[in-house]
């Protein structure tokens, strides 16, 4: 195949997944959703956020949504998970998930709770709802699609990812800037 080849193949590809986009993801019921998903939760963390301590909290969620976007990434790359109904067309990742989301919930948590047992009871919380009742009403929304993942490695994750992004920031932060 010539590079001329393989590029017209490409952009009839790109074609194809514009076209598939507008048709079927577009202004759908769970486009409009995952359109909330992405503003929504900003908007609560902008009214909420402690502006004192806004940078370390941004900081937190920062390296929380990198995670969660390469984690995605790996994911979709390996055929793990598929994301049906996408709100721009070409991504891989979900941009309300990854960038909305689970961050904006793990900077509250961060913010709320400063101690390691209420914030790992709080994280745990949330762990649990988005694991066990978040995913299962996105995969009923077509929203994503499991092939080899289920709920409760996403409910490590969830954990992990809080935990480990704690801890980083704790031993990394002065904490005359945390608190």
């Amino acid at each position: 195949m010539t590079k001329d080849q393989l590029h017209d193949l490409q952009e009839s590809h790109a074609l194809f997944e514009y076209q598939l986009w507008i048709n079927e993801s577009l202004f759908t019921w769970t486009w409009w959703f995952l359109l909330g998903m992405i503003i929504i939760p900003w908007i609560v963390l902008i009214k909420l956020i402690d502006r004192k301590r806004a940078p370390i909290i941004w900081f937190f969620g920062l390296i929380v949504l990198i995670i969660s976007i390469i984690t995605d990434e790996f994911g979709a790359d390996f055929g793990i998970w598929i994301y049906p109904t996408k709100l721009i067309p070409y991504s891989v990742f979900e941009l309300p998930f990854d960038f909305s989301i689970v961050p904006v919930a793990q900077m509250l948590i961060f913010q709320y709770f400063s101690n390691w047992k209420t914030f790992s009871v709080a994280l745990f919380l949330q762990a649990l709802v988005f694991a066990f009742i978040g995913e299962p009403f996105s995969i009923w929304l077509d929203a994503v699609a499991y092939y080899g993942w289920n709920f409760y490695y996403s409910f490590i994750f969830y954990m992990l990812t809080g935990t480990l992004t704690r801890a980083f920031v704790l031993k990394w932060i002065p904490k005359k800037i945390i608190n």
